[in-house]
């Protein structure tokens, strides 16, 4: 893995006609500016940008509609842009030339790119037994505090989460390196390894067929009565002959039977799927028509837009929906006669085999076919075979070993010394920053990695901050990774005890460090100001936006929008 950097986020408005353009730098990013000066907006687009979703205010969601975002990766550059649910992903070559990853309106699709590019292996799986790689939002849960959520609750302020199994339990594990990048890929390497096996095994069947049947013709007893129904010699080569190749079409048909039922099996679980999915979506077009122009999800609580164009893209997904249904259908049809054709070919096969081995069993010249193998190379062909078969199964002894020689390293990554070494690592780093904010060491309860908050009362806001700090200078020395990140959107000075705003100032210092990217939103001056690598400031309420550079920001946005995958656009 690499470090990720943000570079610049650009929010445009077609309403106004109007945007806004912030630069960011490693090491500390303050965004200063009092209460609806758009700052905690602004850092919220940074993420929805990439994918996850927030609760933004009416004001923001109804004013901006477009979001380019420039990031580094390591060594190479990337932009990405938004608009609703339609994601555009670029490797950045140089300044004139930009290539399409990917573009796509569904969030999976986006992220299994991105995690290509990231080369982040976790793979998850939903509520419903789908496999997906993993997302952004998960990716970032512990890099970011929102303003309001962000400081009752540690890592919970992406909305588009719970839908994913055990999401919680496995990200804690892979933020701190317990079960992180080198766990899931040697799960991979696990997986990789026996689809190896399963080919060699294919493989070794066919040897294994091949060498039974030519021990099968050279075994023939000698003494068998003539019946009339007797082949001579060149015969019996010919039927040999046919029987050989009637082996080998039976072993391939079986295989193709084999491959065409999976895919038969994975296109059934798709439609299965499918149709559960309209059914929701359904349910939710149901309980949408009954609602006003705003709706509250009786799930999570989050609101949402509930105007006709809403509705409307929910009866276009279901309608997607039962057309990718028709094709799946038609698809299952075609494998199903494709079944039938090799099936009922196999049967034929079968029939023609059984009447070839009864009219070499009848024959009195099948004493002398040994001979006439050895005579025509057929020893030969037994000595390759067997030689082949024996360098399959020992291919196959090796590929177990290494299977359990990765599996003996999973445990190791797993053992109980190793989680204890990891906590004490972290904690050697969270009890320092609790100790300057004045927090009670007894307050440190962790529970698989992460911060409990039950009985922390009025320390609760310090503690999640010291609790976010920590992790991230614990994987700021640990791993360069994009876990070298972290935004803070202070809370408002409203309600908040002294202390926790206090809080925030006084432990800058940590986050000076340029092999990171520290960005924090916050109404009051720190005192870093001269220290941190950038500042902006935001001066005029609710005038966050402004028509300055909208005209090229709109062109820049067109440009890329229009960009196929051949095609080149410059860079602002």
């Amino acid at each position: 893995m690499k470090r990720l950097l943000i570079k610049k986020l650009i929010v445009i408005s077609d309403v106004e006609e109007s945007s806004r353009e912030i630069s960011l730098l490693d090491g500390l990013n303050l965004i200063i500016g009092e209460n609806k000066t758009g700052k905690s907006s602004l850092i919220k687009s940074m993420f929805y940008s990439l994918g996850c979703e927030l609760v933004f205010e009416d004001d923001w969601k109804n004013l901006v509609q477009k979001y380019i975002l420039f990031f580094d990766y390591g060594e190479k550059k990337y932009c990405v842009i938004r608009e609703k649910k339609r994601l555009k992903l670029f490797n950045i070559v140089n300044d004139s030339q930009f290539v399409v990853l990917s573009e796509t309106d569904h969030f999976h699709e986006f992220c299994a790119v991105l995690m290509r590019e990231f080369d982040i292996s976790m793979d998850c799986l939903t509520n419903h037994g789908g496999e997906i790689t993993a997302t952004t939002p998960l990716l970032f849960r512990f890099q970011y505090i929102d303003q309001d959520l962000g400081w009752s609750k540690i890592g919970e302020s992406f909305t588009n989460m719970k839908y994913i199994r055990n999401w919680k339990e496995n990200t804690n594990k892979y933020v701190v390196g317990y079960q992180g990048e080198e766990y899931y890929k040697e799960k991979q390497n696990i997986l990789k390894i026996k689809n190896t096996i399963q080919e060699f095994n294919v493989k070794l069947k066919y040897f294994s067929e091949l060498l039974k049947a030519i021990q099968t013709k050279t075994n023939v007893e000698e003494n068998i009565q003539d019946d009339g129904n007797t082949l001579d010699n060149s015969q019996i080569k010919s039927v040999f002959s046919e029987l050989d190749n009637l082996e080998r079409r039976k072993i391939k048909l079986g295989d193709n039977i084999s491959e065409f039922k999976n895919v038969q099996y994975e296109k059934n679980l798709q439609l299965a799927t499918l149709k559960m999915y309209i059914k929701e979506l359904n349910k939710d077009h149901d309980y949408a028509m009954k609602q006003e122009d705003d709706i509250i999800c009786p799930t999570c609580g989050t609101v949402h837009n509930n105007t006709l164009l809403d509705r409307l893209e929910i009866v276009k997904d279901v309608q997607s929906g039962n057309e990718l249904i028709k094709q799946i259908r038609i698809e299952l049809k075609e494998l199903e006669s494709q079944i039938n054709e090799l099936s009922e070919e196999k049967i034929q096969i079968n029939k023609r085999y059984n009447l070839l081995k009864k009219q070499i069993e009848r024959s009195k010249e099948s004493a002398t076919i040994a001979n006439t193998f050895r005579n025509e190379g057929k020893q030969e062909i037994v000595l390759t075979g067997k030689f082949q078969r024996d360098k399959i199964i020992k291919s196959i002894v090796d590929e177990e070993r290494n299977i359990k020689l990765i599996e003996e390293n999973i445990k190791e990554l797993n053992s109980s010394e190793r989680r204890k070494k990891i906590i004490s690592n972290f904690k050697a780093i969270y009890e320092k920053i609790l100790h300057e904010l004045n927090v009670p060491l007894k307050a440190l309860k962790l529970k698989d990695f992460v911060q409990e908050l039950t009985k922390t009362g009025s320390e609760k806001p310090r503690i999640i901050y010291a609790y976010h700090v920590a992790l991230y200078l614990y994987n700021l020395n640990r791993i360069v990774s994009p876990f070298n990140l972290l935004v803070i959107d202070t809370p408002n000075q409203q309600g908040q005890d002294w202390k926790n705003l206090k809080s925030i100032d006084e432990i800058l210092g940590h986050l000076l460090d340029k092999r990171g990217q520290v960005i924090i939103g916050t109404e009051r001056e720190t005192g870093y100001e001269k220290q941190a690598s950038n500042v902006i400031r935001l001066l005029e309420e609710r005038k966050t936006l402004t028509k300055k550079d909208y005209i090229s920001h709109i062109e820049l946005y067109r440009s890329l929008e229009q960009l196929s995958k051949l095609e080149s656009a410059p860079q602002p």
